[in-house]
């Protein structure tokens, strides 16, 4: 696996796409297939002699990638089970009156409900009428599942089993940080070699220096979007290992140091940005980094699949910038009223088995989410980028308030005031919490 001379684990694209292509094929010709992951203590809703769950499982989920993955191999699920799977690929507004319907007004019309792991997490904890996953998987699973202390409640009820593990990344043009006369003039303007990011300053620095509009080369990319630009704040603001809302007290903390940098290193950063960002979003700064036209940005690590076949060598990954960053899963869970829990538990510990987190890693690029998975050589042969992604396997974090959307559009309307001038970042964090949302909890 080529590596570039930088201080932080990367991986160029090129290699990626070689190794990935190559475990496809040979999984078609005979590899031995891995190990079914089971439960390893008998769900106690079904006793010693009762029949095995059948019937159906009717699945919410919002469109996209993993969705089609889950959708496609829930027939092997079927073939084993009896079982069949309906899964309604909704879009997000429609996914999010349905998700509130089934967790919180008890409509009993599925089995199965995926939550956002980032913004919905909290809120599942607090308000979602959701069963315990225990029983279904076994506490070993559970156990295995990493980071599943981070969906479970204070009763002790694991809530919401991840099916995947997302986040973002940091993605470079190999081709300009590996050119020797880039290296020696950075290192002459910075003091220190020409390097990934660690912290945002760093990235900054990175972006401004490669900021050359007159070569048709631009800095960065941010989406100028509300959702896509508040991803973007949450990204610095995990990054800082800070939040919006305080769990232990359930107060915002949205007029902190941390935001108020926050705020500034969006208008650092727009700055260096190609005009017109602000009517964009995330998917178009990746249409800019396939034409070449920036030099470095934050985004999912969904866009390495994407972009990495059509750039090869010229693209790079590496870590995200921080100390912690934004969690990207979806979770899956049963509601209180689901009309075939038995069956969605069956489904749910199928979807975590080293059968399907192997499909939806050689599909996607996503991190598996047990412990055992991402220690397994299979799956270091389907991810050459394992080893990078477990690094930032523990230092994933979510959203700390109940109400994510309405925070969202509140504190990229503080951004659009700060970039504008009509505010300072520090009059636009004390303007959040003192005014924007003067009396509110973050946890509601």
């Amino acid at each position: 696996m080529k590596r570039r001379p930088v201080t932080r684990p990367v991986i160029t694209a090129m290699a990626a796409t070689a190794v990935s292509a190559a475990l496809l094929a040979g999984c078609s010709s005979g590899t031995p297939a891995p190990t079914q992951t089971t439960p390893t203590d008998s769900p106690s809703s079904t006793a010693p002699n009762s029949p095995a769950p059948s019937g159906e499982v009717r699945v919410l989920a919002v469109e996209g990638p993993e969705t089609d993955a889950l959708a496609a191999e829930a027939a092997t699920f079927t073939q084993s089970s009896g079982i069949t799977v309906k899964v309604d690929k909704v879009a997000r507004d429609v996914w999010g009156q349905r998700k509130v319907a089934e967790l919180a007004q008890d409509a009993g019309t599925y089995d199965v409900v995926f939550l956002g792991g980032g913004d919905d997490a909290v809120w599942m904890l607090k308000h979602a009428h959701a069963k315990d996953l225990t029983p279904y998987l076994g506490k070993d699973v559970v156990n295995d599942i990493v980071n599943h202390e981070l969906f479970t409640a204070d009763s002790g009820a694991f809530l919401g089993a991840p099916q995947y593990y997302n986040f973002p990344v940091t993605y470079y043009r190999a081709d300009l940080f590996s050119d020797p006369a880039e290296q020696a003039a950075f290192k002459e303007k910075y003091g220190r070699d020409l390097a990934a990011p660690t912290t945002f300053d760093e990235l900054v620095d990175i972006a401004t220096f490669f900021n050359r509009p007159d070569e048709g080369l631009y800095g960065t990319c941010l989406g100028g979007v509300d959702w896509s630009v508040f991803l973007d704040n949450t990204y610095f603001t995990y990054g800082q290992d800070s939040n919006y809302g305080d769990l232990a007290t359930g107060e915002l903390t949205l007029n902190t140091p941390e935001q108020v940098k926050s705020l500034e290193y969006i208008k650092q950063l727009t700055s260096l940005s190609a005009p017109g960002w602000e009517s964009l979003s995330f998917f178009d700064c990746d249409n800019q980094m396939q034409a070449g036209s920036i030099a470095i940005y934050q985004n999912w690590l969904y866009a390495w699949r994407t972009l990495g076949a059509q750039m090869g060598d010229k693209l790079a990954m590496a870590p995200p910038a921080g100390v912690k960053t934004h969690l990207g899963a979806m979770l899956a869970t049963i509601p209180e009223k689901a009309p075939n829990p038995d069956a969605a538990g069956a489904f749910i510990a199928w979807m975590l088995s080293d059968d399907f987190q192997l499909a939806e890693a050689q599909q996607t690029g996503n991190l598996p989410v047990l412990q055992s998975q991402q220690d397994a050589p299979a799956f270091a042969e389907a991810l050459p980028e394992l080893e990078m992604l477990k690094s930032v396997a523990g230092r994933l974090t979510y959203l700390h308030t109940t109400w994510s959307g309405e925070l969202g559009s509140g504190v990229s309307e503080a951004i659009a005031k700060v970039n504008s001038g009509e505010l300072t970042a520090q009059d636009a964090a004390a303007w959040l919490q003192n005014e924007k949302f003067a009396g509110r909890k973050a946890i509601e």
